[in-house]
């Protein structure tokens, strides 16, 4: 940012300062002005003077030229208002227009009607606070050498005519019509269909002489104002310290003065280029305002309201159909080392684009303490180097790019607050390539909230979404909160070598806690190199991590394996130098429909300090899917990863592990459906010392698939526990795991409650310990298959709870089930279809409602046409039986003795009690309970 220099005399008040000469211009004296305008000319001309009346007001206006200076007297005076009429104005190099006027007089109205654009290149006097109005419809262009020496404001425009209060107009494309001039002010300036350009090419107060003023520079605290066709700033400068600066490009509009809210229907272009400068910096910072159709800033241009003092800033405000900054222009809105605050930048416009120079350049900067908030560039800025607080930036729009390096910033340096960013898109926000949105602090002052509401975000290729504090030793201010709102958010892509990854960052890196991650969207998709993350490098505690969202897809690593993809909350496991982590670790809120973890990324909750970690919680109501591995990982981020450090593999992981002292956190996942495959691991660790926490599913159904592990493995600490319950089923297939082991300590326990245990192809369940003491493992099902206990692994699928101490220390295995072995008591049924007119010899007669009862404990008896076998057997397979242990059923049994012989029926009787008997002709006894009765109803 350039550093102004005010050469005022020292006569300020409140930021309005008189420069040298018109304070001691008396009023009413012509000849002084002359004198001080002559003294100010730098150069003759060697051109006639072009500033011609014209014959249109009752009294003409009047030029005495005097060699290069243009005395304007005479016009018609109403009121307060003194009107002026010329068919030509133009001031070539080193001219000088002085308007001869009295303090009575509060608003000078300039006309030129003969059709021709103004060049101006001199410079235009007014020594009183009267406010001076140029207009030309056919055009103005101010050139390197024009400036201006008066106390009021200064209003420059292509309007047809000037709006009055009481509706009359002061028009300059029809002068000769009759009208009354009236002593009623100005009000609104009406465009025409086709109004003239604006052009501005006066350089900047840094190119004339040092301590001299330069450029378009209106009277500190007034307005200076461009409204017309086209508006071009062309390397030149407008200035209006602690006052106001207005640029309007409509036609077929009325601009309404003093209002900051316009309605232009036919808006034009404006343009800033090539290191155009609008600023109204000063004491308190005035306000910059643009109202145009497509708006650009290119070429190092800037429009710039910060605040130097005591005041508060007007900030800037643009409302455009197409607003875009590129090639290092730049608008700030900030407070520089006082009690003022920023004053807000507002953009509304169809579409916003912010163009860089450079991906990384700011983040790259700030990550290596060299940023300068004097020498800005590539953005939006409204900083607090301060007290005061810095302003919020607010961007409504359609579409919303920030690309190559392009900022959005609200940052507090000292001791003020930060401000807020908000961005409300109704279509697309598309972040890209090392661009930056942060909201940071550095200081004791708290960093401001970022807000996000758009249908479709995607953050791309390095881009950080941030309220992340720093890493100073006074930064002890909070981060703001990060809340996105979406439909579709998408984040992914990070180039290689990379500063830091791509995503949303809350992440402390001092003693001030970050700030919460929000998301809330239809659809969360996290690739390639992209994060959401919460983290704490010093003493500050991490934020928390809360999603809500009908789908949440994560999938892979960046390309170079030096950034994994996924959601993180941690403390400790990030380091800066001459940072102690000390924070504790914020929790992870995932409520969805479907969750998808593939490829290498990850969900996790950490802590490499003392600090306890923070709780994981997902809820999807249809499934939770971790699956696969990711390859090509560098050692950093194996080390804060599940897997083996040196294979260069990390699986894709749902996770929450301590890497020093401090207890990891829990892990507690309720879905429909819960499925781990393909080398991807659930779980909870402990590395060193700290204890592993507690890891709770519940599901429908749990599956366990091509080495999917379910894991609370612990080292010296505290064995974490598993607890399972799968309504329907648990199923394990290939080498598939359910642990609980631990190294130098008692290992965790496992709890299974389901309908179904299936566990096949070496699947195992352990909670083994290899100094310790075994853990518990109690399984309830209706049936397990395929796995039983067993004293040691084997290439079956076992359940184990051993240590290598020695069997005292092992721990213990229950398993409660109604069905140990299914097979067991089954028969097989014959294959061929039976007749049933075959299995019955006579029936009863049909007379009397009659009808026919089996009765008995047994099912149906063999077949009456096979053969009888001597060893065949008729058995009763239901269960009267208690059962023998823990739930488990006790099969009766029976001996060949205890079993009566079996005859056929082959006739029937009536006995004492009037009912039918099967009987055998030649048998002497009937087996007990084997008879078929038929009885009549009486």
């Amino acid at each position: 940012m350039k550093q102004t220099k005010v050469s005022f005399d020292g006569k300020c008040d409140r930021g309005v300062c008189t420069p040298p000469g018109l304070a001691d211009l008396p009023p009413h004296a012509l000849a002084r002005s002359l004198t001080l305008a002559a003294l100010i000319l730098t150069a003759p001309i060697a051109s006639p003077a072009q500033i011609v009346p014209d014959t249109t007001l009752p009294n003409n206006s009047i030029v005495i030229p005097s060699g290069p200076l243009q005395i304007v007297t005479g016009g018609t005076t109403a009121g307060s208002i003194l009107y002026h009429s010329f068919s030509q104005f133009n001031l070539q190099t080193g001219e000088t227009a002085a308007f001869s006027t009295t303090d009575a007089i509060s608003n000078i109205i300039t006309r030129i009607t003969g059709g021709q654009a103004s060049y101006l290149d001199g410079t235009l006097i007014s020594p009183t606070s009267a406010n001076l109005f140029f207009i030309n419809p056919s055009g103005i262009t101010f050139g390197p050498n024009a400036q201006l020496r008066m106390r009021g404001s200064f209003y420059a425009s292509t309007a047809d005519s000037i709006l009055l209060s009481d509706g009359s107009r002061f028009s300059a494309t029809t002068p000769n019509s009759p009208s009354l001039l009236t002593v009623n002010v100005p009000v609104g300036l009406q465009l025409g269909p086709n109004p003239g350009s604006i052009i501005n090419r006066s350089v900047t107060p840094s190119l004339v002489v040092p301590g001299s003023i330069g450029g378009l520079e209106a009277f500190p605290g007034q307005t200076l104002a461009l409204i017309g066709g086209d508006i071009r700033i062309e390397s030149g400068s407008l200035t209006a310290r602690g006052g106001n600066i207005q640029l309007a490009s409509a036609a077929n509009s009325i601009f309404q003065l003093n209002s900051t809210e316009q309605t232009l229907t036919q808006p034009r272009t404006i343009q800033l280029l090539q290191g155009a400068t609008v600023e109204t910096s000063g004491f308190g910072g005035g306000s910059v305002r643009l109202w145009g159709g497509d708006t650009l800033l290119s070429g190092s241009s800037r429009l710039i309201s910060d605040t130097f003092g005591p005041l508060d800033g007007g900030g800037i405000d643009i409302q455009a159909t197409k607003f875009t900054l590129e090639n290092g222009s730049y608008l700030s809105s900030s407070t520089f080392l006082g009690t003022g605050n920023a004053g807000n930048v507002n953009i509304r416009a169809d579409e916003v684009q912010l163009s860089g120079q450079f991906p990384f350049l700011v983040t790259g900067q700030l990550l290596s303490g060299t940023f300068n908030p004097f020498a800005l560039n590539n953005g939006l800025y409204s900083l607090s180097i301060g007290s005061g607080a810095a302003g919020q930036i607010s961007i409504s729009a359609r579409q919303l790019s920030l690309d190559n390096g392009a900022n959005i910033m609200s940052t507090a340096i000292l001791s003020g607050a930060g401000g807020d960013i908000s961005l409300e898109i109704s279509q697309l926000a598309r972040l890209n390539n090392g661009s930056l949105l942060l909201t940071g602090t550095v200081g004791s002052g708290n960093a401001g909230d970022l807000n996000i509401r758009v249908p479709e975000l995607q953050v791309f290729n390095g881009t950080s979404v941030s309220t992340t504090p720093g890493d100073t030793p006074g930064s002890t201010g909070r981060g703001g909160n990060l809340n996105v709102v979406a439909d579709r958010i998408e984040l992914r892509g990070l180039p290689v070598d990379a500063p830091v990854p791509n995503g949303f960052f809350t992440t402390t890196l001092g003693r001030g806690d970050a700030g919460d991650l929000n998301v809330k969207a239809r659809e969360l998709i996290v690739a390639d190199g992209s994060q959401l993350s919460s983290a704490s490098t010093g003493a500050g505690r991490s934020g928390n991590i809360n999603v809500a969202a009908d789908t949440v897809e994560l999938s892979g690593i960046s390309p170079d394996g030096r950034y994994t993809n996924g959601l993180f909350a941690s403390t400790g496991l990030l380091t800066v130098p001459g940072q102690r982590a000390m924070g504790g670790a914020g929790d992870i809120t995932v409520n969805a429909r479907r969750v998808l973890v593939k490829d290498g990324a990850q969900i996790s909750v950490a802590t490499g300090n003392a600090s306890s970690g923070g709780t994981l919680r997902i809820n999807a109501s249809e499934s939770v899917e971790v699956r696969g591995v990711a390859t090509g990982v560098t050692p950093d981020v194996e080390r804060v990863s599940f897997g083996v450090i040196g294979d260069g593999i990390i699986p894709s992981a749902i996770e929450s592990n301590t890497r020093s002292t401090g207890s990891a956190g829990n892990v507690e996942i309720r879905t429909g459906r819960f499925i781990v495959r393909d080398g991807a691991e659930v779980g909870v660790r402990a590395i060193q010392s700290g204890s592993a926490g507690n890891l709770e599913i519940e599901a429908n159904s749990i599956v366990l698939e091509s080495q999917g592990t379910l894991s609370a493995s612990t080292n010296e600490g505290l064995g974490g526990d598993i607890r399972l319950n799968a309504l329907d089923y648990i199923l394990m297939r290939g080498n598939s795991q359910i642990v609980t082991n631990a190294k130098n300590a008692d290992s965790g326990n496992i709890r299974i409650e389901t309908g179904a245990l299936v566990a096949l192809e070496n699947s195992d369940i352990t909670a083994n310990a290899q100094q310790g003491r075994g853990g518990q493992v109690r399984v309830t099902a209706n049936g397990i298959f395929g796995t039983q206990f067993r004293l040691f692994l084997t290439p079956e699928s076992d359940i184990t709870a051993t240590s290598d101490l020695g069997a005292q220390f092992s721990g213990v295995v229950d398993l409660q089930t109604l069905i140990l072995n299914p097979t067991a008591g089954l028969e097989q049924l014959p294959d061929d279809v039976i007749d049933p007119a075959n299995r019955v010899v006579s029936g009863c007669a049909a007379y009397a409602n009659s009808r026919f009862v089996v009765t008995g404990r047994g099912g149906l008896p063999d077949n009456p046409i096979a053969t009888l076998r001597g060893e065949t057997l008729w058995r009763d397979l239901q269960d009267f039986s208690e059962p023998t242990r823990e739930g488990a059923s006790s099969m009766q049994s029976f001996s060949m003795s205890s079993v009566a012989t079996v005859v056929e029926a082959t006739d029937w009787v009536v006995n004492d009690r009037g009912n039918v008997e099967l009987v055998a002709k030649r048998a002497s006894e009937i087996p007990t309970g084997v008879a078929a009765q038929c009885s009549r109803n009486s």
